[in-house]
């Protein structure tokens, strides 16, 4: 969502992340990659599983895994030590006070992120 981050601000929106680290690991995720978002954790896992996100050994080691993470080299970026629960997958989440959930992504896969132009569709 970074590279769409200003489009979504335009729009009135705020972006959260939420990682299921430890406090410090959201700071040394900020000092590596600044963002201009809320960047939450929630190591005891209770966020994502009210969210239905997946957890499971499966999904971290789903071929699709691989190829994800070609995907992720060839556009520059490079995994590091990871940080939290390593078998948590994530998602994506338009939220509204008013409508609710607008739009909703689960990660089925390590690597598998929502499309921003679908993000950016639930804004409009």
């Amino acid at each position: 969502m970074r590279d769409v981050l200003p489009e979504i601000q335009r729009r009135g929106a705020q972006l959260a992340v939420v990682g299921s680290g430890q406090p410090q690991h959201a700071r040394m995720f900020l000092e590596d990659a600044p963002l201009d978002a809320r960047v939450l954790v929630d190591p005891a896992l209770k966020a994502y599983a009210a969210a239905g996100l997946r957890r499971d050994l499966g999904a971290t080691l789903h071929p699709k895994t691989l190829l994800n993470g070609i995907r992720a080299l060839r556009g520059g970026f490079r995994q590091g030590a990871t940080m939290g629960d390593p078998w948590q997958q994530g998602g994506v989440f338009v939220i509204t006070p008013a409508a609710g959930a607008l739009f909703t992504f689960v990660s089925q896969t390590a690597g598998d992120h929502a499309d921003p132009a679908d993000v950016l569709a639930a804004l409009s």
